[in-house]
């Protein structure tokens, strides 16, 4: 009995360790998310694993965690189950389950089951490792539809010892986003590694590379996605993993938006085999509707059948699909296949297209090899055409083309200007707009004209303006088409031109600037015959109206204007053009130049700026800088002297001066002064060019690196709230006033030229823009026709050798977000109260500064009846407005409805960036 008891337990001991050795099964998996639609949170949820079909063991018994908090069993939730057999003892499980998720979020799906294969080198005790992948998506209405990529090339490919290894994904993205590779680790849980893994590239596993050479590698092209070891060394089972990252172009960057982790085995095996071999087309570039036809070849060293399949974006996609054939079948060696790929306009994306080709030999012995690369296809918009440009009334010019090849996909049309013409030919491939040129107006895909009135201003008569069209594609594939041809209209002379805005003397109270201007030379004798009498009007800064006067009414054409202070200010003119007591027109403003130094490394930067109606970016006049000789009065205009003539079309509105243009470096102890003069033209046959201008004379020393003190700021109000008050829904044009003191203390340098106002829209960590450059005399600024309430400045003194001081304070002020839902509402059809929305009255109820708006209604039984969410609807209403129907369209009874909305704000506070509202709405009938 003893024994026979002995020989039972020991019977019972095999079959177990027989059991746990045939339960070695997992070789490789992923997870794979599809959103299901985009009215709903709902998610198809793929797990994908790949399991030694030596094993009995049923994979899909592990846990699911969907990142939410749910944890499932894969097999006893999931909707289907396939089961596909792949060759080299491997066996695809592909199980499929939907969930929903509640709200936004970033959620990691988990899975984890027991138990890996054994015998894995890399890492330690294999078989009693749990096999763990996740994948993480991120669900944000600003960020649109996710879907996680798709791998699309299984991990199937055996590999040979002192053989280059590669491995591809295969992977796409349903949306069109980019997509980028980065090594893992294989885990065996949530943030832990499997135990004691080793890269198979160290050198316990390799060796040296397929050509000999040392050392070898593991690499993971982060673009491409291969996977190549060069070269295994040791023949046995390993794993590695690596993660393919999902990125959206956002507000102009990109972010990180999902990921997905594949954990999967190689085996490596002695063989004799070599690899076959690829040859791919060249890199192609096509305009949406070209057929591609295109013909891959591949063969193998030793005459083997080979076998090559094409993966990737092309095959994948729904519209308009690429094909090859044959398709998956052995043929000898050497083979080909045919690709062909009809395009369409649903195609065309920022990146290319990536196809993967895989080529597998049939060995009579030993392991099948494989070679993977890829072939980059490009695919661009055609450009727009231009119909016909005409100039309208006001000097403002309607550009007009015909409707978009691309237009049912492309979703805006860019228009673009230049002064003159830049007739240029898009290189191959090339899409967008070449530098240089000006973008002026954007429409919808519906609309085929824009009419230019540079900004309500007119266009500056005399001027021909050159422009053309890119059609813009939409996120998140994004992509620009090849750019139009250039059409150009020169804007007729019926206003008088300005020709001069020239400093003829710098002084703080004394000086002088010299304008002319020219007779109306196009104007409709017939309607106005004259005599006509020009108003001459000046303002301070380059644009705008700030102290604007009028300084004298004459029949003359030049006039000099005196008791100026054109040392620290810059004045911009108009001239008004009358006929009797009535006014005509006006002519263009134009600004005076202003000349600015920089001290740097013991030389003297110049930069001058000016706002004017002529051309003075021109290859055919050069500006000259001037400077005094050394031993003379500095504002003796004669003592000044040519040192330079700069060609702006490369070098810009600047010069910098160390004395190379005479061999004489500048001294230390010697201040300089210096003027400009810039010459343009129009493109007015009438006119003598070039049209010279004078800058104010400014002065500087190369060893004056004393900075002033930075100012003290400070906000004037009023507050958010108390500005807004009388102001109605929808208001959008707001001011900041502020106010500064100088700090002249002893230590600093209190020889001031001007102020440098400094705004950032992203709170006070964020970017800061220069917005305004204020004369040294100032002590305010008013900041007008902001589009939110919420900025941060900071401002600096700048001294007469240009030297900037450290900023000052920073000042900020914030929106003051507001958002309320009324109670009850009645869908009579009175017009009155009719339907459920934000209050647009009275004004202190008003929606302030809300980006979007997403809310849920359901009955007092839980089932919905209404969504709305402004992020995705196609018009970005955030008054919701809804008219008391259900989804199907039909009148729901009176009684009492329940709500969760989510408002998010524009905002610094984070606490008033996102207002969760729980409620209860009346409908009464």
């Amino acid at each position: 009995m003893k024994i026979q008891y002995l020989l039972l337990s020991f019977l019972a001991l095999v079959l177990c360790i027989s059991q746990e050795a045939l339960a070695t099964h997992i070789r490789a998996g992923e997870i794979i998310a599809e959103r299901v639609s985009t009215q709903t949170l709902t998610y198809r949820i793929t797990v994908v694993g790949y399991t030694d079909t030596r094993s009995n063991v049923v994979f899909g018994p592990g846990s699911i965690n969907f990142g939410d908090g749910r944890e499932v069993q894969l097999n006893t939730e999931s909707d289907f189950v396939v089961t596909e057999a792949l060759g080299n003892q491997i066996e695809k499980n592909t199980f499929v389950i939907t969930h929903t998720y509640q709200g936004p979020g970033e959620y990691i799906i988990r899975f984890k089951e027991f138990n890996r294969n054994d015998n894995t080198l890399n890492m330690d005790n294999s078989v009693d490792t749990p096999f763990y992948v996740e994948t993480m998506i991120r669900i944000d209405p600003f960020f649109g539809v996710n879907n996680s990529p798709v791998l699309t090339i299984p991990p199937v490919d055996n590999g040979g010892v002192n053989i280059r290894y590669i491995h591809n994904p295969g992977a796409y993205d349903p949306d069109g986003d980019s997509l980028a590779y980065s090594m893992d680790i294989p885990k065996q849980d949530f943030q832990r590694a499997v135990n004691n893994y080793r890269s198979p590239a160290s050198s316990e596993f390799s060796f040296n590379r397929e050509d000999g050479g040392t050392p070898p590698f593991l690499t993971l092209d982060p673009r491409t996605g291969d996977l190549i070891w060069d070269a295994p060394g040791l023949a046995g089972q390993y794993n590695v993993a690596f993660r393919i990252e999902e990125y959206r172009k956002i507000d102009g960057q990109f972010r990180l938006i999902g990921y997905v982790v594949r954990d999967m085995q190689i085996i490596i095996e002695n063989t004799n085999n070599q690899r076959p071999e690829l040859i791919l087309p060249d890199d192609l570039c096509v305009v949406a509707g070209t057929n591609i036809e295109e013909i891959i070849q591949g063969s193998d060293p030793d005459g083997d059948p080979i076998k090559i399949e094409v993966f990737g974006d092309p095959i994948e996609i729904s519209s308009s699909p690429a094909s090859y054939s044959p398709v998956s079948v052995f043929q000898p060696s050497p083979g080909i296949v045919n690709f062909n790929w009809q395009t369409v306009c649903s195609h065309v994306r920022e990146r290319e297209y990536q196809v993967r080709v895989r080529i597998t030999d049939q060995p009579r012995s030993g392991p099948a090899l494989v070679d993977i690369r890829t072939w980059n296809i490009r695919v661009i918009g055609p450009p727009p055409v231009i119909d016909d440009i005409v100039q309208e009334q006001g000097r403002s010019v309607d550009i007009k083309w015909d409707p978009y090849t691309c237009g049912s996909t492309a979703e805006t049309m860019q228009v673009w200007r230049r002064l003159n013409s830049d007739p240029y030919e898009p290189d191959s491939c090339e899409t967008g707009i070449r530098a240089g040129y000006e973008l002026v107006g954007t429409t919808n895909m519906g609309t085929f004209n824009f009419l230019d009135t540079n900004g309500g201003e007119g266009l500056s008569p005399g001027n021909t303006y050159c422009y053309r069209l890119v059609a813009g594609f939409p996120a998140p594939r994004l992509g620009e088409s090849i750019v139009s041809e250039e059409f150009c209209v020169t804007v007729d002379v019926d206003v008088p031109l300005i020709t001069n805005v020239s400093v003829e003397n710098t002084d703080t109270n004394d000086g002088e600037i010299l304008i002319r201007w020219t007779p109306p030379y196009d104007i409709d004798a017939e309607q106005f015959p004259g005599p006509f009498t020009y108003e001459l009007v000046r303002s301070t800064g380059f644009t705008g109206n700030q102290n604007r006067e009028s300084i004298i009414t004459t029949s003359d054409t030049v006039f000099t204007d005196t008791g100026l202070n054109t040392e620290n200010l810059v004045y911009n003119y108009r001239v008004l053009l009358r006929e009797g007591q009535t006014l005509i027109d006006s002519s263009s403003t134009a600004s005076s130049v202003r000349l600015e130094p920089v001290i740097i490394n013991e030389a003297i930067e110049l930069n001058w700026s000016f706002t004017v109606p002529w051309n003075n970016l021109t290859s055919e006049f050069r500006h000259e800088v001037y400077r005094n000789k050394t031993d003379a009065d500095a504002q003796d205009a004669d003592t000044f002297t040519l040192i330079a003539e700069v060609d702006v079309i490369a070098d810009g509105f600047t010069y910098f001066d160390d004395g190379s243009h005479n061999g004489i470096p500048l001294r230390k102890e010697i201040e300089y002064c210096y003027y400009v003069i810039t010459k343009g033209s129009y493109n007015v046959d009438l006119l003598t060019y070039p049209l010279e201008n004078k800058s104010q004379i400014i002065c500087a020393r190369p060893d004056d690196d004393r900075l002033p003190c930075p100012p003290i700021l400070a906000f004037e109000g009023p507050a958010c709230s108390e500005f807004l008050a009388d102001k109605p829904c929808g208001f959008n044009s707001f001011e900041h006033n502020l106010s500064w003191e100088g700090d002249f203390t002893g230590e600093c340098d209190d020889e001031l030229s001007a102020y440098r106002l400094y705004f950032s829209t992203d709170g006070e960590d964020g970017e800061f823009t220069l917005i305004q450059t204020l004369p040294a005399i100032s002590s305010t600024a008013r900041i007008t026709n902001l589009p939110t309430y919420k900025g941060c400045y900071y401002i600096t003194a700048v001294d007469r050798s240009g030297n900037e001081s450290d900023p000052s304070n920073i000042v900020c002020v914030d929106n003051c977000p507001y958002y309320e839902l009324p109670n009850a509402f009645t869908p009579n059809g009175d017009g009155a109260n009719d339907t459920f929305m934000a209050f647009d009255n009275p004004f202190a109820k008003c929606p302030r500064f809300v980006e979007g708006v997403e809310i849920f209604i359901v009955n007092r039984w839980g089932v919905e009846v209404f969504s709305y969410n402004s992020f995705t609807a196609n018009e970005s209403d955030i008054y919701i407005r809804w008219d008391g129907r259900d989804k199907n369209g039909k009148e729901l009874p009176a009684g009492t409805y329940f709500y969760n909305a989510v408002v998010r704000f524009d905002a610094f506070d984070p606490a008033l960036r996102e207002q969760k509202m729980k409620g209860t709405v009346q409908i009464i009938r």
